[in-house]
């Protein structure tokens, strides 16, 4: 940058630099595009092997099989049905490949229009074979039905080759004509399924529900879309300047002036940092896009992650409409016919392939996230437009993690630490149960039948409170058994003889990566979104605080110089304060477990700095929150930069939870009520900000008053810990 100006040694001159940028057009883009299929997942014809972007398909028989990932992945769904026929044999063999999905991606026989037997693969490309016994069904009809309702990893299923025959072979490849004791049913040989019958859903014409889809190769910045070249842009900052200037300084008088804590006040301001960053991206039609963090020269971590943006609580409040467009894009484009959610979207947002796991505690805190952006727009409208979606995603979670309905998350479930928990734990049911209150809440609003979701939420706290609660803490129960999936242990052969013992005690302990009987500082994290997202109390009061306590109490270090973390320590070091991700005061730590738990992350800092303070526990709150700021107080890290996977991480804007942690305040627009819940005291004041405007609120002598710097705030009544009091507008 040069200014053309002179300085006299010792003297002053104020400069006023204005800087503009125009990037009409760019190359990025992200994600797999969701194909529209021209028929349903069969296809109109048998597959030749592997399709695009799919693992080597072998050991199929012949040059055609079934291989419902061809031709466009696993987001598509149908079954394929054989003519009747009579069971004249005593066995079915077949060859079987593909997802481990019982009853989503299997093949079935049917007789008497009943499923008596099934069989799916092992999540391998590799086929083998497979021997029904059927010869108690001899003489009777039945019919064989291939079914892919699976989307997602490993939705898909592999078969061919299917004979029916009175004696088993050890492989029927050879068998190419019936005869002789022999029926092949069949060999998928042909140009066609024959008289078997493929039915799959409707094709979808429209490009995304809603109707605002990016129709562009590659990313459009929003400006770019508003301005026609960047003499435009220059044009309009020096016409507004002033307007702009004017508004931005309101708003920051009013975020400042208050009397909360001012570590608080800096931890919130400085993660504001976050959205003008290259972290949060602007489409031409206004919808965010974001990344989790960014690196020096490009975006880190992909799709407005929702498990790692479910922490972030400013955009919301400060920006609700903007806030809004990622409910849109989680729960149109980027959520399938099944209710499976991908949980990082496209970019140009479109519809995207669901190629890989849902992510419970994402897909779940979405829920909550429609019921808090309802209550803090007020518009009923647009809940019930979206109703439908959320309705199709919880049960979509409640089927593919809790099949047993139990009110607890059982089934492998993926998570914010890039794993899949195995069995019920604290973390994500404290999720599932904060998913069900909100639509339990929301579809009271709308008329609808929640009685399910009462009948699971019930359940699930009692379950939560009896057996995953060790007088303390809530924790994990690692569950292998009586699964629907298939625990596959270790395989000790690619590795010499002295690590058999060390795979076999590996092998005992079940899943790696688990976190078991540990203390995890984001335990009880869905009770906490809950009560942010306004949803009050779901379990037991004193065991929460109990919970809190422990976490601070266990994982909260003033000093981590006897702390050894071989993951990423530059986070906190040395003897820097920090609160640890887990530890495992009582023993039970798995040899392997989940890899980042000896890390510090300041986003799970502020978010169980906010809970502690919202149960009462300030000082303890106040002491994981200066520990974090200290690290950031610009000697050794930037004070406006909290990273992790990434600068200017989303994770981090859990601070602007503080402020409800600290006052309890929270605007409800659809009752139009303002909370006030203060543990600060009969005097304070902070910054509020709504859909419809900004400025400061608080206690005086225990009396609410609200202070309006801009727009309009209805407020009919106010709550003060529970007790209507009557507001004064200064």
């Amino acid at each position: 940058l040069f200014v053309p100006i002179t300085i006299k040694p010792g003297g002053q001159k104020t400069v006023r630099v204005m800087f503009s940028w125009y990037v009409s057009q760019t190359t990025l883009r992200y994600g797999q595009d969701r194909e529209q299929p021209s028929g349903p997942a069969f296809g109109k014809a048998p597959s030749k092997g592997a399709a695009s972007g799919q693992q080597n398909v072998t050991d199929f028989a012949g040059k055609g099989l079934v291989n419902t990932y061809d031709p466009s992945g696993d987001n598509l769904i149908g079954t394929l049905t054989s003519p009747e026929f009579e069971l004249t044999g005593k066995y079915i063999q077949f060859l079987i490949g593909g997802g481990n999905q019982p009853g989503k991606a299997c093949i079935n026989l049917l007789v008497d229009d009943k499923v008596v037997q099934s069989a799916t693969g092992r999540d391998s490309e590799q086929l083998t074979w497979k021997t029904w016994d059927v010869g108690s069904f001899k003489g009777k009809k039945a019919k064989l039905q291939i079914v892919d309702q699976a989307t997602g990893a490993w939705g898909h299923i592999n078969i061919d080759h299917i004979i029916m025959s009175d004696k088993t072979y050890t492989d029927p490849r050879n068998i190419t004509s019936s005869g002789k004791g022999i029926t092949i049913l069949n060999d998928f040989e042909g140009s066609g399924y024959g008289k078997w019958i493929a039915e799959g859903p409707a094709v979808e014409e429209e490009c995304c529900p809603g109707g605002s889809c990016e129709t562009s190769t590659y990313y459009t910045p929003w400006y770019a879309g508003k301005f026609k070249s960047i003499t435009e842009v220059a044009n309009y900052w020096r016409n507004s300047y002033d307007d702009l200037r004017g508004k931005s300084a309101a708003f920051r008088d009013a975020f400042y002036d208050t009397t909360l804590p001012p570590e608080v006040v800096e931890a919130v301001a400085a993660n504001l940092t976050i959205l003008k960053s290259p972290t949060v991206l602007r489409q031409t039609n206004g919808r965010l896009w974001c990344w989790e963090g960014c690196s020096d020269g490009s975006g880190c971590c992909a799709g407005s992650c929702t498990h790692v943006w479910n922490y972030a609580q400013a955009i919301c409040h400060l920006f609700p409409d903007l806030e809004r467009t990622l409910r849109q894009t989680e729960f149109n484009e980027s959520q399938a016919n099944s209710g499976h959610q991908t949980f990082r979207s496209a970019l140009p947002i479109r519809p995207i392939a669901a190629g890989f796991h849902a992510a419970s505690d994402g897909q779940l805190g979405g829920i909550m996230k429609v019921y808090r952006e309802w209550r803090i727009s007020g518009d009923t409208m647009w809940l019930r437009s979206f109703w439908p979606k959320v309705r199709q995603s919880l049960n979509y979670c409640i089927e593919e993690w809790d099949p047993r309905h139990k009110g607890v998350l059982e089934e492998p479930h993926h998570n914010t630490y890039e794993l899949e928990y195995w069995g019920p734990e604290g973390h994500c049911t404290s999720f599932y149960l904060g998913a069900l209150t909100a639509a339990i809440e929301m579809g009271k609003a709308l008329d609808d039948d929640v009685s399910q979701y009462q009948q699971l939420l019930a359940k699930g706290v009692k379950f939560l409170e009896t057996e995953l609660y060790d007088g303390e803490y809530f924790y994990q129960k690692i569950q292998i058994e009586g699964l629907n999936a298939k625990f596959r242990p270790l395989n000790t052969s690619g590795n010499g003889s002295g690590y058999a013992d060390i795979i076999k005690d590996l092998n005992e302990q079940g899943p790696k990566y688990q976190y078991g009987t540990g203390c995890l500082s984001d335990g009880i994290l869905g009770f906490w979104m809950a009560k942010v997202c306004g949803l009050g109390q779901i379990v037991d009061k004193q065991k929460e605080r109990s919970n809190l306590n422990a976490i601070y109490k266990y994982n909260f270090k003033p000093s981590l110089f006897d702390h050894a973390n071989p993951q990423r320590p530059s986070f906190a070091c040395g003897s820097e304060g920090g609160l640890l991700l887990c530890t495992w005061p009582k023993g039970g730590k798995l040899s392997i477990p989940f890899v980042y738990s000896d890390e510090v992350w300041t986003g799970i800092e502020y978010q169980v700095a906010s809970h502690l303070m919202l149960e009462g526990m300030v000082d303890e709150g106040l002491d994981i929150v200066r520990a974090c700021r200290d690290r950031y107080d610009g000697r050794v890290r930037n004070p406006f930069n909290e990273y992790e996977c990434g600068h200017w991480y989303a994770r981090a804007m859990a601070s602007y939870g503080l402020l409800q942690g600290l006052t309890g305040v929270r605007y409800d627009a659809v009752d139009k009520t303002l909370y006030i819940d203060s543990k600060v005291g009969d005097d304070f004041k902070s910054f509020i900000s709504t859909a419809s405007g900004f400025g400061s609120v608080g206690l005086k002598n225990g009396k609410p008053f609200i202070d309006l710097k801009m727009g309009r705030i209805d407020i009919d009544q106010v709550e003060v810990s529970g007790k209507k009091e009557k507001l004064t507008k200064l």
